[in-house]
């Protein structure tokens, strides 16, 4: 026999306090009285209230001790070890968009079938089984494991809800190795037999009807010759043609609506122009819906709504003039080289053959022709250049892949471990760009004007590309196409000093300070997100993004696996050996015992 509660076998001290009291019986004292005749038959009774005396046979010390022999095992809580046939059943529930689909009857959704299906098996199990549940998701979760409580396990089950996402089907396998390793029956529920569980012991419950749908797995925008212009992909994952209207919805209000008849298995592209330039986000969806609503509605977000405030620091470079100029979501200023002291309010700073005592603390920098003396770069002689200069790109952002030109003379230096080239000529670097504390720069060791470089095409895109990676959200890491419950790396302003993120259900919350701010997971809502940015004049910014449904691989809701849906008991069930508690016959023993000794103690009173 072991015990839960071992503590509680402190309560045998109560055992020599009992004893004691036998053996120190109260002293008699003296007394006058007229006759002794009656004292006589009290000899005896007198003489066994004598202290220290021999300690005698007495019924009532014994039911006594026994007593509290039983009450420190009772509260040490015992139990024994058996090999009664209970159950770890682990239940893995696929959590994910196509588990919303109402096609079971009454218009249950696979997950309310899902959900019911376990909740008639917790409910039937003995009282010993023990129960886990996952939930398969992107990131999946044991929300409550090894557990014997029905009562918490339907609570926990009654609040799982489907996810505008897909399953990480490779880290589900792992969890559910992980829950299932102690001698436990895993089954999971989900729509799509998955291969990669086949080598597991696990049964898979195939859920749902081969069900046709139809879903928006696209909508994007562009700029048109009036307005911006949308387009919106619709894919229609069924047999049968069918006729959907698609309605369109600028900042919330209706804009215009199409209808478009699909074949089955097929999809087609539906283009709006004409949108406002105001606009800062769209809504597309489909009527009439069908059997997965989620999915027929999309959202667009990432327009740009603020220039960036570019300060050009020159004497005469036309050529940078221009193509900054030229540049999308660039509002350019120009100055001279004589005030350049105490810079601030843009976002990027130009300076052109010349560099301040104190650099600007609120921006990001670009540097033509780095003059020698310079707090940034220990920069060599000026040398003549014998091949062409060509372009390395930074990072994943490419500047130009076919960039060429001629070069008379640049200055030489040591790339430093915190950039990298982006420029290269005679198997030197003569430009470099990265992060310095926060910062972000571009340096070219070299005069524009000692190249042809302005004359190539490419150098345009050249200066786009490092824009967009000064700026990564209007670049290649822009917040375009975000799907739900994926990770969103945030890229600030420099100036920004306070930052927040609104939810399309209209609460915020804030991601800086501190600098920089976390990569953003909270994204399992679909709708229209804001960024909120704020400098230390409390000037605020806002962009928006969107985060929508996963339609890859969850809109399509046509089985390729059929299965009964009824849960299968397997063959030979598994033993798990369990600690069964005995404190209830204790109890029962304890009250039998206390019986006994009132019993005994009126008889012999």
């Amino acid at each position: 026999m072991r015990f839960f509660q071992p503590f509680g076998l402190f309560a045998l001290i109560g055992i020599p306090i009992i004893v004691l009291m036998y053996l120190l019986k109260q002293k008699y004292k003296e007394q006058k009285v007229s006759s002794l005749y009656l004292w006589k038959r009290a000899e005896s009774y007198s003489m066994s209230q004598q202290p220290w005396q021999k300690l005698r046979k007495n019924l009532l010390m014994f039911l006594q001790i026994a007593f509290v022999l039983l009450l420190a095992i009772g509260l040490a809580n015992p139990y024994i070890m058996g090999g009664e046939e209970t159950s770890h059943m682990i239940f893995g529930l696929d959590c994910s968009l196509s588990m919303q689909a109402k096609d079971g009857q009454e218009g249950k959704s696979r997950l309310e079938q899902a959900k019911q299906s376990i909740k008639n098996q917790i409910e039937q199990a003995p009282p010993s089984s023990i129960f886990s549940i996952v939930l398969l998701q992107d990131t999946p979760t044991i929300v409550i494991s090894n557990s014997t409580d029905k009562r918490a396990l339907l609570k926990q089950l009654e609040n799982i809800k489907a996810t505008n996402g897909g399953v990480n089907w490779q880290n589900s396998r792992e969890i559910l190795q992980l829950a299932g390793a102690e001698n436990g029956q895993i089954s999971i529920y989900t729509d799509q037999h998955q291969s990669l569980l086949d080598d597991l012991d696990i049964q898979q419950n195939i859920l749902g009807q081969n069900s046709e749908n139809t879903a928006i797995t696209l909508l994007s925008h562009s700029q048109g010759e009036s307005g911006w212009q949308a387009l919106v992909k619709v894919s229609h994952f069924g047999e049968n043609e069918i006729t959907k209207t698609v309605n369109l919805f600028c900042d919330g209000k209706a804009f215009d609506r199409k209808e478009i008849t699909i074949e089955g298995g097929s999809s087609k592209d539906v283009i709006f122009t004409g949108i406002p330039q105001e606009t800062t986000a769209l809504t597309a969806t489909l009527t009439p819906e069908d059997v997965l609503e989620a999915d027929d509605r999309a959202y667009d977000g990432a327009f740009s709504q603020t220039k960036k405030k570019v300060l050009l620091v020159t004497e005469q470079n036309i050529f940078l003039e221009k193509v900054y100029s030229l540049l999308p979501d660039v509002e350019l200023y120009k100055t001279d080289t004589e005030h350049i002291e105490l810079l601030q309010g843009y976002s990027l700073y130009i300076f052109d053959g010349i560099i301040p005592e104190q650099l600007p603390s609120d921006g990001y920098y670009v540097f033509w022709n780095l003059p020698d003396e310079n707090n940034i770069l220990n920069l060599g002689a000026t040398q003549q250049i014998q091949g062409e200069a060509t372009t390395q790109g930074y990072g994943n952002i490419t500047l130009a892949d076919t960039l060429t030109f001629d070069i008379e003379q640049s200055k030489t230096f040591d790339t430093p471990m915190w950039a990298s080239p982006i420029l290269t000529a005679d198997q030197k670097a003569i430009a470099i760009a990265g992060e310095q504390n926060g910062k972000k720069m571009a340096i070219f060791a070299f005069d524009i004007h000692d190249t042809d470089l302005p004359l190539q095409k490419e150098f345009p895109i050249l200066i786009y590309n490092l824009q967009n990676w000064f700026f990564e959200q209007n670049g290649q890491q822009s917040l375009e196409s975000i799907e739900s419950g994926q990770t969103v790396e945030i890229s600030l302003l420099p100036e920004t000093k306070q930052a927040s993120i609104q939810f399309p259900d209209g609460k915020s919350v804030k991601i800086a300070p501190p600098f920089p701010p976390a990569p953003f997971i909270d994204t399992e809502q679909t709708g229209i997100y804001t960024l909120i940015q704020k400098d230390e004049a409390e000037q605020q910014t806002t962009n928006t993004f969107a985060v929508n449904a996963k339609t890859t691989g969850e809109s399509d809701l046509i089985q390729q696996y059929q299965n009964d849906m009824e849960m299968e008991q397997h063959k030979e069930k598994k033993v798990i050996k369990v600690g069964k508690s005995i404190q209830n016959i204790v109890i029962l023993m304890l009250l039998l015992l206390l019986l006994i000794e009132w019993k005994v103690n009126c008889r012999e009173h």
